[in-house]
């Protein structure tokens, strides 16, 4: 039986392949996607979702608009490659009325809720948001899979990594939470890189989904090539949907987890016991090392699958 999933976007385009995966990937269920703010206003984060559905064949997935700010800080700066519109045709698709926040309470309250496990792959606001609402989620999500956080460096600043960064009082919350967590962070992501070839290997599937994803794939991996110099690019939260799919791809590590929110330079880095020094309960499964070969092999099986 496949796993349901929700995930939970800002999207641009490590979003939309991670959307298009766990839509068309036979090992997964998506039962919705909820938007928030992040990578791009919520009304940019909305329409790229609704497209990206609407034209990688997953028009029957329910789409719910929510927080469109962080809790506390001004929205994050954002660089322009990630406040951008895909270049996708306008989306006929609408939003499901209601908010996201309150359909995330209503799902996880209700008989699906303890076999769904939520993907997050942007800042929390609205996940943090719901626990507040109704702190009985706590007890009903089975398990949050995330592209957030690093134990190492980051890459919005040197300490944080952009999903916490955003809104790493939202962070603090969930991570607090008590909700069994896999954190998928940049260490991680940054071990399952794409490239070109790839993205070319990709378009050639000829599915609907492969098609989008492909062209998604290049400008992420083209960025990465002309601003850092690497041969391959992340996509990020397309790794959070692989270890959904296939969990031993990832290997983690029980660790405490702080969230960050006062110091000058390390506001919003996810601080990771990783010597286990403190003594202090593990609160996440901190994401280690990635198998790139089980990776790709994933995100082909996903984009090759007809309809």
């Amino acid at each position: 039986m496949a796993q349901k999933v929700i995930l939970d976007v800002d999207t641009g385009g490590d979003d939309a392949v991670a959307i298009l995966l766990a839509g068309h990937h036979p090992a997964t269920e998506l039962a919705a996607v909820t938007v928030t703010h992040g990578n791009a206003p919520l009304v940019v984060t909305l329409d790229n979702t609704l497209k990206c559905v609407e034209h990688g064949g997953l028009r029957d997935v329910p789409v719910y608009a929510g927080a469109e700010r962080p809790f506390i800080a001004d929205p994050a700066p954002l660089d322009p490659v990630q406040n951008r519109s895909l270049p996708l045709p306008a989306p006929t698709l609408r939003p499901q009325p209601g908010h996201a926040v309150d359909f995330l309470i209503d799902y996880y309250m209700g008989p699906d809720g303890p076999g769904t496990i939520l993907v997050p792959t942007a800042p929390q606001t609205n996940i943090a948001l719901a626990l507040l609402k109704e702190p009985r989620l706590a007890q009903r999500i089975p398990r949050i899979v995330t592209m957030a956080g690093a134990y190492l460096e980051g890459n919005v600043t040197p300490s944080a990594e952009f999903n916490i960064f955003a809104d790493p009082e939202a962070a603090r919350i969930v991570f607090n939470s008590g909700i069994p967590i896999t954190m998928v962070g940049l260490e991680v992501t940054a071990q399952a890189l794409v490239t070109l070839d790839d993205a070319t290997k990709l378009k050639a599937l000829n599915t609907v989904q492969a098609k989008v994803a492909a062209e998604e794939i290049r400008a992420e991996v083209q960025w990465f090539m002309d601003t850092l110099g690497w041969t391959g690019g992340q996509i990020y939260d397309a790794c959070a949907v692989a270890a959904v799919i296939d969990p031993g791809l990832l290997e983690t590590k029980p660790v405490r987890v702080e969230i960050e929110l006062t110091g000058q330079h390390t506001r919003g880095r996810t601080v990771a016991d990783l010597s286990g020094y403190q003594k202090k309960q593990p609160n996440v499964d901190v994401g280690v090392k990635i198998d790139r070969a089980r990776f790709m092999r994933v995100l082909f099986e996903g984009m090759g699958r007809g309809e």
